[in-house]
């Protein structure tokens, strides 16, 4: 999924106080705690927060200076404080389109249940809200260091302890790179978290999948609009777009949804300008094209050495991500599995959401086997 188609408290005290010194310590207490009941219930409403990281060393050597994430946050804590459920971006997604699976399960789309567990939406590196080559100050551009997956896993583990002060996670759960960096969570922080949902994720990249990559990268950097990412103005990137629509669905979902005489309407909705910078879209694609958590080993020992227990959920005519890998690693550990066969493919969630999140809920609660 992506963004083609559709983040001082003042005291005042009186002069000469009449309270007596151990009276004001009592009272200071209870204000305080009441300003944090307070505050972690303005972060439970959905707001876009940002969390200030300070430099980021990347995996490279280099660092990201002024690293900052966005997150949101729905629901709360149990006294436990383990109910939490972390859901990472998908390629050029933002935390504000994730608010829609979160909630009470009144609607098809949400597969997290608040009224049970603390929701966290994470804005991946580089998706224009987190640290971006788009917003930073001192390294904007192609300036802005390149990451990997790994990275951005890492910088969201920063949030997640340090920042919202969490020992463990009840689950993980992604779609398309979310699900990528789901299986990145699983072999980087194996004990910090109990499930892992990755939806349409892949743990390496099949031959296929990086050719259509490749593709996706050179409409960017071949757009003359695009200038070797010194654009002043943010480019157009037809033919980007256009393949882009092509990859999320399939022949059939395309042939029903668009009759030949409504084809110039389309093309001109699907080459639109999208709502992220292009080199912010680049440097997510070089990312997400690094995608191996299985290195030397084979599938099955990769899945094997993960401790978190696994529901894997793929469509079959996937044409963005394959979802064999997927499978396999799901065959190898006895995982559950759910096959998406809609038409709408990588757009999973436009047209079998219910069949999705029905299954998830569940896992989540350890209502599935």
């Amino acid at each position: 999924m992506s963004a083609f188609l559709k983040h001082v408290r003042t005291w005042a005290m009186p002069a000469k106080p009449r309270c007596s010194p151990v009276f004001v310590v009592v009272l200071w207490l209870v204000l305080a705690a009441i300003g944090r009941a307070a505050t972690a219930a303005d972060a439970a409403n959905g707001e876009l927060r940002i969390a200030e990281l300070g430099r980021c060393t990347l995996t490279s050597g280099q660092v990201i200076e002024d690293c900052r994430v966005g997150y949101r946050t729905f629901g709360m804590l149990n006294a436990a404080r383990d109910n939490a459920v972390l859901m990472p971006t998908w390629l050029y997604g933002r935390s504000d389109e994730l608010a829609q699976y979160f909630g009470d399960g009144k609607t098809p789309q949400q597969m997290v249940d608040t009224g049970r567990f603390f929701g966290i939406a994470i804005d991946s590196l580089g998706n224009g809200i987190s640290s971006s080559p788009s917003n930073s100050r001192t390294q904007h551009g192609t300036a802005f260091p390149g990451y990997n997956l790994r990275d951005i896993v890492e910088a969201e583990y920063r949030v997640v302890t340090e920042v919202l002060g969490l020992r463990h996670l009840h689950a993980v759960v992604g779609l398309s790179m979310g699900g990528e960096q789901t299986f990145v969570w699983a072999m980087a922080h194996p004990e910090f978290f109990d499930l892992a949902v990755p939806i349409l994720g892949t743990p390496r990249l099949t031959a296929y999948d990086l050719q259509v990559k490749r593709i996706m990268v050179e409409t960017i950097v071949d757009d003359p609009d695009y200038k070797n990412g010194a654009y002043t103005e943010e480019p157009q990137l037809a033919l980007a777009n256009l393949f882009g629509n092509l990859v999320v669905t399939t022949p059939e979902y395309r042939n029903q949804a668009t009759p030949r005489w409504k084809l110039d309407e389309f093309y001109r909705q699907a080459e639109a300008r999208a709502p992220i910078g292009a080199n912010d879209r680049l440097w997510q694609l070089r990312a997400i094209m690094t995608q191996d958590v299985i290195g030397e080993r084979t599938i099955a020992n990769a899945a094997q050495s993960a401790k978190a227990r696994f529901l894997v959920i793929v469509a079959a005519e996937d044409h963005l991500v394959n979802p064999r890998p997927a499978l396999d690693w799901a065959a190898a550990i006895g995982a559950p599995i759910y096959i998406s066969h809609g038409s709408c493919a990588h757009l999973i969630m436009s047209c079998d959401a219910e069949a999705v999140s029905v299954r998830v809920r569940a896992f989540l609660t350890g209502k599935s086997q």
